[in-house]
């Protein structure tokens, strides 16, 4: 692994490195994003979050929103499996961002905003006559403590109820969690306004990982569907064959 580019700034630590074709950056030691471009199914935490797009037919998913979009590993993969228009990225970290852009080859097609993704997802759903909706929103609010991944976005009925008016009617909201047992005390499975508005839920998970990526719909997701078009894409992309072996879903609300 050789190490590309390295800066000390405002008392953090940057690191972009290779692997072979695979770029990854670190950020005070922990791995933040990772894309191949020979293989962008790599069986990284990322396959889980944008394999959700998936679940419907890619024409449907015009524009998404990443809100911790870090350098891009997220937002590089969704355009590779379904090609939205657009794509915003929030980040609070602009340094993330310059790396997106200067690394991960995300500034075209990606609006990126360096903004604290909570405060701008709440100033934003309190316009609703300039309210934008988006076809996928994928909640990944991460930072670090002791070079650990720890979540720094809420999962408060508030919080959910904001994310609920960003997303189209027949939108997706894809939500990343590292604690397992947070999953079931959400308020998404228990508030009524929340089981109305999303009444059809999956949970994504791999052994290598603790989190749980659950995805969220007014439609239903249909598996059969799911594996025709990643075996479709995987035909594009050889080299990831086999990957799809690694991915555990299961449904919580059909």
């Amino acid at each position: 692994m050789a190490i590309l580019w390295s800066a000390e700034i405002d008392g953090n630590r940057y690191e972009v490195r290779t692997a072979g074709a695979s770029l990854r950056l670190y950020r005070n030691g922990v791995h933040h994003s990772q894309f191949n471009p020979n293989r962008p199914l790599s069986g990284g935490i990322w396959d889980l979050l944008t394999i959700t797009a998936l679940y419907r037919e890619p024409a449907t998913i015009d524009r998404g929103l990443i809100l911790g979009f870090g350098a891009g590993a997220a937002g590089r993969l969704l355009r590779e499996l379904v090609e939205p228009t657009g794509i915003v990225g929030i980040d609070m970290d602009p340094v993330h961002l310059s790396i997106a852009d200067g690394f991960f080859d995300c500034g075209q097609g990606c609006e990126l905003i360096a903004a604290d993704a909570v405060d701008w997802v709440n100033q934003t759903t309190s316009d609703r006559e300039h309210r934008p909706t988006f076809d996928w929103v994928l909640d990944d609010l991460y930072g670090e403590v002791d070079s650990i991944p720890v979540r720094v976005g809420p999962t408060s009925l508030k919080w959910f109820r904001n994310l609920s008016k960003l997303v189209a009617d027949d939108g997706m909201l894809v939500v990343n969690l590292v604690e397992p047992d947070e999953v079931k005390s959400l308020p998404i499975f228990h508030h009524r306004e929340m089981i109305r508005r999303f009444p059809h839920a999956v949970e994504l998970s791999m052994q290598a990982y603790d989190n749980r990526v659950l995805a969220l719909s007014r439609k239903p997701f249909v598996q059969s569907e799911l594996k025709q078009r990643l075996k479709g894409f995987l035909q594009r992309f050889p080299a990831c064959r086999g990957v799809q072996k690694k991915y555990r879903i299961k449904s919580i609300r059909r």
